[in-house]
């Protein structure tokens, strides 16, 4: 195979695997997950349903839902149709769509017209271009302009690079001054986002120096990467590496991070987004969910998911008398005592 045919069946390979580990039901990484937060019952709400109001403010503008369809794929024949089923079930549903990585596209510029397509077919929506932290500002320019990109996401995958194939994985990693310089330049709002292992503490505190407007913890609850490598042949087996996405949550309350903060890593269902959002998220998204669905399934299945999300979020509000983002911190919640030996450790 030519190079440019190598990487593109890298990328159809992450998609298989991806959607093999979620078809797999492997089991739930250790760590504290949705189970471990529990919401004092509200029996007298004193709200209307038609009172919610679940639209969120960031980046200068409003998104109409919390939520939206989290980076997956791009590259290939497979992945530019995923992205273009996407882009069409975002427009629909009026979510924001974040694409997956445009490296191959930087690298074999006539690959970008698959990513361009996702534009064509949702030109007014909120999407987000996705680019590795060891690219520079002007390929950061380029994926934005590839897609006339509202926002850019750098994602940073270090337990990912190092479980790849030697001959393929990056061995160094000096992202921060780079990720700050993009940052600082580009036109357009910058999110750091991990790739399925979480976010410290620490990793908040750097990244409150530099000019990110968000962090997106990728928590591990959601797709390992790593074990994806290992299957793809990578001989660095790391097994339960990293914070899960509550677990990240809580690190961005004890870093007061003053950043947006975005919840991804397993989000399958309004309840998911919800208790997100009561933990400090602003905005929560769904990749590999959405795709074993829509691989599995097809759009309209996705649609239909989608939809029963705003329906049962708004009924979430209600039931325990909140209509919008900033009354979600009155409602009471109950920690496991595995959450409260996580807050006494880590809240130092």
């Amino acid at each position: 195979m030519t190079e440019k045919e190598i990487h593109q069946h890298r990328k159809d390979e992450h998609l298989s695997l991806a959607v093999k580990y979620w078809k797999k039901g492997l089991e739930t990484p250790s760590g504290l997950g949705f189970q471990d937060l529990r919401l004092v019952p509200q029996a007298l709400p004193e709200i209307a349903l038609n009172e919610v109001d679940l639209s969120v403010p960031i980046f200068g503008g409003r998104f109409d839902f919390p939520f939206y369809i989290e980076a997956m794929t791009g590259g290939s024949a497979h992945g530019d149709k995923l992205n273009e089923q996407l882009a069409e079930i975002a427009a629909n549903q009026h979510l924001a769509l974040a694409v997956g990585s445009q490296s191959i596209a930087l690298k074999f510029p006539e690959l970008a017209a698959g990513f361009a397509r996702v534009r064509e077919i949702n030109p007014t929506g909120f999407i987000f271009a996705n680019i590795g932290a060891g690219h520079g500002l002007e390929q950061a320019k380029r994926a934005v302009d590839m897609l006339k990109a509202n926002a850019l996401e750098i994602h940073i995958n270090t337990a990912q690079e190092l479980t790849m194939k030697e001959n393929e994985g990056d061995r160094s990693f000096y992202w921060l001054e780079n990720i700050h310089e993009i940052a600082e330049k580009l036109d357009v709002p910058v999110i750091v986002k991990e790739v399925g292992f979480g976010i410290s503490r620490g990793i908040f505190e750097q990244l409150k120096q530099t000019a990110v407007s968000a962090v997106n913890v990728g928590g591990k609850s959601g797709t390992d990467f790593a074990w994806i490598e290992h299957q793809r042949g990578g001989d660095f087996e790391l097994i339960g590496h990293g914070f899960t996405t509550v677990e990240s949550l809580l690190e961005a309350q004890f870093a007061k991070t003053q950043l947006p903060v975005i919840a991804t890593g397993g989000i399958r269902c309004a309840e998911d987004v919800f208790k997100s959002q009561i933990l400090g998220a602003i905005l929560v998204s769904s990749a590999g969910f959405i795709l074993q669905n829509l691989i599995q399934d097809g759009p309209d299945k996705v649609e239909q998911i989608l939809e029963n999300w705003k329906s049962d979020l708004t009924k979430f509000y209600t039931l325990f008398g909140v209509k919008n983002l900033t009354e979600l911190s009155k409602i009471e919640t109950l920690y496991s005592a595995d959450m409260r030996a996580f807050i006494e450790q880590r809240n130092f």
